[in-house]
């Protein structure tokens, strides 16, 4: 999939309209619509601007693996909150999960 593909299916799997997006994003509509059509390739500078309120990162975004599912906003504030996390916390709120989700051997 394209960038300008991905972006769109990024921004519409989260349900925001290009207005909201720019708004949030302070990156022009038209500027968006033209990236989105394949028309612009936005620099890394506003690549970043539109990828941060859509909580995903450089590195997913580019990600090879065409299945990637983009995290709903109640996955994105769960994400937000682990990553604040020391690794001991982390490791045991992994452990929870493991344990409610029955996962554990």
């Amino acid at each position: 999939m394209e960038l300008h593909e991905r972006l769109k299916k990024l921004r519409t799997d989260q349900k925001l309209s290009v207005y909201r997006l720019s708004r949030i994003s302070d990156v022009s509509e038209n500027h968006i619509r033209t990236i989105e059509k394949g028309n612009s390739h936005p620099s890394v500078e506003t690549l970043e601007k539109l990828l941060r309120p859509l909580g995903i990162t450089m590195s997913e975004f580019f990600r090879d693996d065409e299945s990637i599912i983009f995290p709903s906003s109640y996955e994105k504030e769960l994400l937000q909150a682990v990553r604040k996390l020391d690794a001991k916390k982390s490791d045991i709120l992994l452990l929870l999960a493991k344990i409610l989700g029955d996962e554990l051997p």
